[in-house]
C-alpha cells in the first residue's frame, strides 16, 4: 500500500506544477546515527515542524538517512535544490549543513551561527561542495539529486584560521525540503583588474591583501606562526618600501585545506569587508589525497569564479603555483605548477611562481636551508617568499623606489658547543614513556638513544635534553643521525623547544628542525638552521614520537654548534 501511495503521489505531482517537498519530519532524534561526541535532541523547529538541536560540535557529526526508497527518490532530479532553517548559537563558529549518498559521496554547505533567531538558507545544488574528487550535484561525474539520501550536520574539520582549535558549538535545523526553483543565475561577474591593486600600491592607497591556502601559508612549524608566516612578511616589507601604513595583509589560511575545502568555506573566508587582492596558494594535500592535476585545475578554475561573484568583481586575484616540497616532493608538484601557470595564462590574470623561485636553490640548498619539513618551509623560507613578493608586485606596479635594506641584526658572541653521543652521562634530560639509551643500532660508538614506541600509548614518547641558555639573536646548526623501524607511523621529530625562562621552565613553544614522516629503515642524516628568537632565554632539544605510532626510532650524535 506504501509503494502504492507514493507512485500515485508520483504521478500526480507529475501532473501539476512541482512543490516544495519535505525531505524528513525530524521528530524522532532517535534515527539519527551520531558519530564522535556529538548529541541529537528534540527541539521545536520552525513553521509547526519539529527541529533537533545538535551539540558538541565539532567533536563529530550526525547522519539521518531519509525514509524514502530509490523509485521514490528519482523525483529529486526535477528540484533544483533545498531549504532549511537553521538557529544558531550566536557563536562565531560556522558549521556544515551536508547531503550524502550512502554515508560516502558528501556535498557541503557552511552556514554562520551568530544569529540565535531562525534563519532560513535556500540552496542550489551548485552550491554544495564535494569532499572529495567528484563532480557536483546534478553535473556530469557528480551524483544526481535522486542520489542524495542522508543529511548530515559537522564534519571533519577541528580548527580553522590560525590552525586554532574551533570551539566546541551548537546549532538547530528544522523544515528540510527540497525546493523545485532557487533563484541563482549564472554567474558573469570576473576577477578585478590587476591593474586596479597596481595603481593603489603606486598611490600609496588603502591596500587589502587576503591570503588563501593550506598549513603552508598558516605558518605550521614556525615558532610564531603570527609574526612570522610570509603574508604578515609581506604586510612589513611593502608598508615600509611604499611607505604606506594603509596596507593590510589578512591570512585566512587552515592547515590541512586542499582546493575542495577553499570552495566550501567561500561564504565564510569573505563574509567580512571585500579584499582587494585574493591570493592562492594550495595544492599539497590535493597531491597526498591523489587528485589528478585535471581535477586540482578545474577546482581552481571555478573557485576564482566563486570568490569573483561572491565579491561582485571587486576582488584582483594572484595565482601562486605551489612550491616543491623535500624528498620526492620535490619534483611531485611540477604538475600542479605548471597547471597554475596555463590557468593564470588562460584567465589573463598575474602568477606568481613560487616553485620557480625555490627550484632556483637547487634541491640540497632548498631543502636544507628553506624548509623545516617535507612540507613547509621555515622562517627563512617564508622570508624568501615574501621577499620575491614584494619585489613581485613593486616592479609589475612601476615603482622604481629601491628595496629598503634589513636591519642589520645584531652580533652576538655564541661559543655553546654540545654535542650528545649517548655514551656518558645525561646529566638533566627528561625521559618520557619507553625512552633512554641503548647499546641497539647505534650508529657511531656504542650507544644512542632509543624511542620504544608501544601499541595503544595514551601519551607522546619523548627525549627531552638539558636546559640550555641561549642569547637572542644567537644562531645555531642542528644536526643528527635519524633511524626508524615503524610498523605503523604518524611522526616523528627533533625540536628545538624554547622558553621565555632562564631555567626552561613554564610555558614552550616548539620549531620544527626535523621530521621523518615515513619510516627511515637506514641511518638518515639531518642538518638545519636555528636562530634564537627575542624573548628566548633558553632552549631544550626535543626528540619526540607520536603516540600512535608502532616499532622504535633511533637517535645518534644529536649536536648543537655555533655558526
Amino acid at each position: 500500500m506504501k509503494r502504492i501511495f507514493y507512485a500515485c503521489l508520483l504521478m500526480a505531482i507529475g501532473c501539476m506544477a512541482l512543490e516544495t517537498m519535505s525531505l524528513d519530519k525530524l521528530d524522532k532524534p532517535a534515527r539519527w546515527k551520531v558519530v564522535g561526541g556529538v548529541t541529537v535532541e528534540a527541539a521545536e523547529g520552525v513553521n509547526g515542524q519539529a527541529g533537533v538541536v545538535i551539540s558538541h560540535l565539532p567533536k563529530g557529526t550526525a547522519q539521518l538517512q531519509f525514509a524514502f526508497d530509490d523509485e521514490q527518490m528519482d523525483i529529486f532530479d526535477q528540484y533544483q535544490g533545498v531549504s532549511f532553517y537553521v538557529k544558531g548559537d550566536g557563536s562565531d563558529c560556522w558549521e556544515t549543513i551536508g547531503l550524502m549518498h550512502n554515508y560516502n559521496y558528501t556535498y557541503l554547505y557552511f552556514v554562520p551561527l551568530k544569529s540565535t533567531e531562525w534563519v532560513k538558507y535556500t540552496v542550489a545544488w551548485r552550491d554544495f561542495i564535494p569532499e572529495g574528487q567528484c563532480g557536483m550535484i546534478q553535473q556530469s561525474g557528480g551524483i544526481p539529486a535522486c542520489g542524495i539520501n542522508t543529511l548530515r550536520i559537522g564534519c571533519r574539520w577541528k580548527i580553522w584560521y590560525d590552525n586554532a582549535q574551533i570551539p566546541e558549538h551548537s546549532l538547530m535545523i528544522s523544515d528540510v525540503k527540497l525546493e523545485p526553483v532557487v533563484n541563482r543565475p549564472a554567474n558573469t561577474w570576473k576577477p578585478a583588474p590587476f591593474e586596479g591593486v597596481l595603481a593603489k600600491l603606486r598611490n600609496k592607497e588603502p591596500l587589502t591583501i587576503q591570503f588563501q591556502g593550506d598549513s603552508i601559508t598558516a605558518g605550521t612549524s614556525l615558532a610564531n606562526k603570527v609574526a612570522e608566516r610570509y603574508s604578515i612578511k609581506t604586510e612589513e616589507l611593502l608598508r615600509k618600501w611604499l611607505k604606506n601604513d594603509k596596507i593590510n595583509c589578512v591570512n585566512r589560511a587552515v592547515g590541512g585545506a586542499r582546493t575542495n575545502d577553499e570552495r566550501a568555506w567561500l561564504q565564510r573566508d569573505f563574509s567580512g569587508d571585500v579584499p582587494d587582492l585574493v591570493t592562492l596558494w594550495i595544492g599539497y594535500n590535493d597531491k597526498s589525497g591523489c587528485n589528478t592535476v585535471g581535477y586540482y585545475k578545474q577546482t581552481i578554475a571555478d573557485y576564482i569564479d566563486r570568490v569573483a561573484e561572491i565579491t561582485k568583481g571587486k576582488s584582483a586575484f594572484l595565482l601562486f603555483t605551489p612550491g616543491p616540497g623535500k624528498g620526492p616532493r620535490f619534483t611531485m608538484m611540477d604538475d600542479y605548477a605548471q597547471a597554475i601557470r596555463e590557468l593564470a595564462a588562460e584567465r589573463g590574470l598575474p602568477c606568481f611562481d613560487v616553485s620557480k623561485l625555490f627550484k632556483a636553490f637547487g634541491k640540497k640548498e632548498f631543502s636544507d636551508t628553506y624548509m623545516a619539513d617535507t612540507a613547509h618551509p621555515n622562517a627563512k623560507g617564508h622570508q624568501v617568499v615574501a621577499d620575491a613578493l614584494c619585489e613581485f608586485l613593486v616592479k609589475a606596479a612601476g615603482i622604481t623606489e629601491p628595496k629598503p635594506l634589513p636591519p642589520p641584526e645584531p652580533v652576538v658572541e655564541n661559543h655553546t658547543s654540545l654535542t650528545w653521543d649517548f655514551e656518558g652521562p645525561m646529566d638533566n634530560w627528561i625521559l618520557e614513556l619507553n625512552a633512554g639509551p641503548t647499546d641497539e643500532k647505534a650508529k657511531d660508538g656504542k650507544r644512542c638513544m632509543k624511542l620504544l614506541c608501544a601499541k595503544g600509548e595514551k601519551d607522546h614518547t619523548r627525549a627531552w635534553s638539558q636546559p640550555i641558555p641561549v642569547k637572542a639573536w644567537q644562531k645555531f646548526t642542528v644536526s643528527g643521525d635519524l633511524l626508524a623501524e615503524l610498523d605503523h607511523d604518524e611522526g616523528i621529530g627533533v625540536y628545538v623547544v624554547e622558553y621565555e625562562d632562564d631555567a626552561a621552565k613554564g610555558p614552550f613553544r616548539n620549531p620544527l628542525v626535523c621530521m621523518g614522516r615515513k619510516s627511515l629503515p637506514n641511518w638518515s642524516h639531518f642538518s638545519s638552521e636555528y636562530k634564537v628568537p627575542e624573548g628566548v632565554k633558553a632552549i631544550r632539544l626535543l626528540f619526540w614520537s607520536f603516540k600512535t605510532n608502532v616499532g622504535s626510532v633511533y637517535l645518534d650524535n644529536l649536536s648543537l654548534q655555533p655558526r
